[in-house]
């Protein structure tokens, strides 16, 4: 058994944890424990392999919703998703905060950079973006970085007089290997792990991987319940992985604060499996998923479609209308064969076209909804996610497939796909060689199995409120009706945060991590 005593436990080393860990020993010299459920792989063995990379991933990538129709991939290894996604960075959205302060009486959490949040001068969610910003080095990618399957889909966006945007991202000496997805091998995607994570090693914080924590532990202290720490065990450490602060075993960890960063799909799960929530609770409910469309464009001439940076260039001139961005990737052979509709020689034929396609995705900003959500399973894997699309989401996707097949044509496109078998129509399939061919996309059924829907950010399942009865979580990201236990990560965002959410969790943590500092009495610290 190994048995642990700290001041703070924080639980998940992603854009939450990872910001919280270095946040913390920044500011002050507590005893810290950052624990992490996968692997610490770093850029030595990020071999660019995309099937041998799965380990970077919640169950090797291999996690969907309850119907097997979805994808949910999500990182699971130190730096989370900072390791494993395409580095797109997208400010918060003050107008979103604004409303979720007003709709749920929220306290705090504003953008006014000469704000004192809760007393503290300085804390602001302005001045702690600005601190996100320059720490993980987010700025405009070089142009020599912007490859063909981007300025296709800008000079498309141009073509129809619709905005093209370009992304920051949070790169420092990126040479466009393309391989952003299967973790950094040059170190230049700046993760947590090689930032705020790297910050908070070299100040003593422990940090201990491949580590299943399965409960909090909770006290009665003075009529009422408090965290005092985990349980769980240390699972033995996977080939290419850097070593461990302890061995393999049962583990047992004390901590006067309990910070949970495990993510919209593992947070309430693990506070499920500690016995609460429970029927009638908003807890693991309300999930957004930002449900995404891979489109397909296929060209004459071979593009460079991976080579240099995956994703630069989005086009927003849907937002304010329909609530969905398109966003350019592409995806390396193993998810493309995914992806990619069809079946035998149909399948087989576009996987060999795979150096004249093109890529983008249709995102959608979803709203939460109740019976969207998260819970726990007796049967394995132990958890169910459960995800429908509502009625009106399906409206707004099917306007945008077809503006997005319009787009792709724009682009030069000879031949455009959807990722769906579903017949529209006079077409067998979502196969399009002609730009009008797009109004067809209003039969989209959106099936499951027949469409695939890929999700790409996990949000709001442990949601911040006043109510008790509809959140789970205060202002300060504490849980109602615990002491000393914090829920800081996407899950804990009301809804969706309206935008790509890297930056926004981050500038979350960074500022509950700056007000716990200056409320240290609030938790015996």
């Amino acid at each position: 058994m190994n048995r642990l005593d700290c001041d703070v436990l924080i639980i998940g080393s992603g854009a939450a944890g990872g910001t919280l860990a270095g946040t913390l020993s920044e500011l002050t010299d507590w005893r810290i424990v950052l624990a992490e459920k996968g692997g610490y792989f770093g850029s030595e063995f990020f071999d660019q392999r995309e099937w041998a990379m799965r380990v970077l991933y919640a169950r090797e990538g291999r996690r969907a919703t309850d119907d097997g129709a979805i994808p949910v991939r999500g990182g699971q290894c130190v730096g989370g998703g900072t390791t494993v996604n395409a580095a797109l960075c997208m400010d918060p959205l003050p107008e979103v905060w604004r409303r979720w302060r007003e709709q749920r009486s929220l306290e705090g959490l504003s953008f006014d950079p000469t704000a004192a949040d809760y007393g503290v001068v300085g804390l602001n969610l302005g001045s702690c973006l600005a601190e996100v910003r320059e720490r993980i080095h987010v700025g405009l990618p070089e142009a020599a970085l912007v490859n063909d399957n981007n300025r296709r889909f800008e000079d498309g966006c141009r073509a129809l007089g619709w905005s093209a945007r370009r992304f920051e991202l949070n790169l420092r000496g990126c040479i466009g290997s393309g391989y952003c997805e299967e973790g950094c091998a040059y170190d230049a995607k700046q993760g947590t792990m090689i930032t705020y994570v790297r910050d908070a090693l070299a100040r003593g914080v422990r940090l201990i991987h491949h580590c299943a924590l399965t409960r909090i532990e909770l006290e009665q202290r003075r009529g009422r319940l408090a965290a005092v720490g985990a349980t769980g065990r240390v699972r033995p450490t996977d080939p290419g992985s850097r070593p461990n602060a302890v061995p393999p075993g049962r583990i047992e960890i004390c901590a006067r604060l309990v910070v949970v960063a495990c993510g919209a799909i593992e947070s309430p799960l693990l506070l499920a499996r500690s016995g609460l929530g429970g029927a009638g609770s908003p807890l693991g409910r309300g999930l957004v998923l930002h449900p995404s469309l891979p489109v397909v464009g296929v060209f004459a001439r071979p593009l460079e479609n991976y080579r240099g940076l995956p994703g630069t260039v989005y086009c927003d001139q849907f937002v304010a209308s329909h609530g969905v961005y398109f966003e350019v990737l592409f995806g390396h052979p193993v998810y493309g064969a995914v992806v990619l509709p069809g079946i035998g020689p149909e399948h087989f034929e576009r996987m060999s076209s795979l150096p004249r396609l093109a890529g983008f995705g249709v995102m959608l900003v979803d709203s939460s909804a109740a019976e969207n959500r998260v819970e726990r399973s007796y049967e394995a894997p132990g958890y169910r996610i459960r995800y429908r699309l509502t009625q009106e989401s399906k409206e707004r996707l099917r306007y945008a497939a077809a503006r997005a097949v319009e787009l792709m044509f724009a682009a030069g496109a000879d031949e455009v796909v959807l990722a769906s078998d579903e017949p529209l129509g006079p077409l067998a399939a979502p196969r399009f060689r002609d730009p009008a061919q797009a109004r067809h996309c209003a039969e989209l059924r959106f099936e499951p199995h027949r469409t695939t829907i890929t999700s790409a950010h996990c949000q709001a399942t442990v949601a911040m409120g006043h109510d008790e009865e509809s959140s789970c979580l205060d202002s300060r990201c504490e849980m109602h009706g615990i002491d000393r236990l914090m829920v800081c990560d996407a899950s804990s965002f009301p809804g969706s945060c309206g935008v790509n959410p890297m930056l926004s969790i981050m500038t979350l943590a960074r500022y509950q991590g700056r007000r716990i500092v200056a409320e240290r009495e609030r938790y015996g610290l």
